[in-house]
């Protein structure tokens, strides 16, 4: 089955967040397993007043779950794809790891280390809603892999 894992920089979501979230990551279920990870440390804490070091702090924290997955990197300067091309890319990998930034983004450094980078959209997404978004899309790719008529 396949594995996806979304790592967030970021504090717990919300329970109106985490609804959303999960009802998207039941509905897939049936053909993946999907997990949201927040990871905030102390060092992405106390770095949050300078870019650079915060970037970097958010490099530090990432970079273990970089291992045994296909690494995309979420980010506004990327290429965008379409829900079919979403799941082509789904359909390629057995298991993925999907990154969203913190308030700074993420710095080159943790950029070569992905595989990927991807744009949700052109438009600017709190870190929560990208998390529905991603978590719906994950969903709609799934059912165009599996021909289940949600996406249409």
């Amino acid at each position: 089955m396949r594995k996806i894992i979304v790592y967030a920089v970021g504090k717990k979501d919300e329970p109106c967040v985490r609804a959303l979230v999960d009802e998207y990551v039941k509905q897939t279920a049936r053909w993946a397993r999907v997990e949201f990870v927040d990871i905030y440390t102390k060092k992405i804490h106390q770095a949050q007043k300078d870019p650079e070091a915060a970037r970097k702090a958010y490099t530090e924290a990432l970079r273990p779950y970089l291992e045994g997955g296909f690494n995309i990197a979420l980010h506004p300067d990327a290429k965008e794809l379409d829900s079919h091309g979403f799941a082509e890319l789904l359909g390629r990998h057995e298991r993925i790891h999907f990154f969203i930034g913190g308030a700074f983004g993420f710095g080159e450094e943790f950029l070569r280390l992905c595989d990927m980078r991807l744009s949700l959209s052109r438009l600017t997404f709190s870190h929560k809603v990208a998390k529905i978004v991603l978590a719906e899309q994950i969903f709609r790719g799934c059912s165009i892999i599996n021909h289940h008529p949600y996406h249409k």
